[in-house]
């Protein structure tokens, strides 16, 4: 096989990847990247409320709900008119970190990393796992409800 007939292989198998390929499943069962508002309205049961930023205007949220029987204070998503749903954030009582935190071990193994942040300010500890489809990031601060974000991986591993 000659560089050029390569070159095009390569070219045309990326082309069908990017055409046949199906929505990877975002962090709560059922949901898939890129969906619009009202499918992840409807799939969650939940109306909701644009956040009012000037800088961003694709950030929906909902307050004091229950997602798999553990209270949730706050639900932020991102949204993206052309790109669907980009991310999702929960805002958890610090009470339930320990659970949130061995269920995420038990599913995904061990975080990837983690680190704590005291410098000049309060205790800030921080969790992240790359489950190859998604970056999920647990944060614990004194000052602010336990922080559990989801988006989609950039990173494809199996490149590395």
């Amino acid at each position: 096989m000659t560089k050029a007939s390569k070159f095009v292989f390569v070219i045309v198998f990326g082309l069908l990847i990017q055409i046949f390929s199906q929505p990877v499943d975002a962090c709560v069962e059922g949901l898939k990247w890129g969906m619009d508002l009202s499918s992840v309205e409807t799939h969650l049961g939940v109306s909701f409320i644009p956040i009012k930023e000037k800088i961003n205007q694709n950030l929906f949220e909902v307050n004091d709900i229950q997602i798999s029987g553990l209270p949730v204070k706050a639900l932020r998503v991102r949204i993206e008119k052309e790109g669907g749903l980009k991310q999702l954030a929960y805002e958890i009582d610090n009470e339930n970190m320990t659970e949130v935190l061995a269920g995420l071990r038990y599913r995904f193994g061990p975080p990837v990393g983690t680190n704590v942040d005291v410098e000049n300010g309060p205790t800030q500890q921080q969790w992240i796992w790359h489950t190859g489809e998604d970056v999920i990031i647990a944060v614990k601060s004194d000052q602010r409800p336990f922080l559990l974000s989801y988006r989609p991986s950039l990173l494809d591993p199996s490149f590395l």
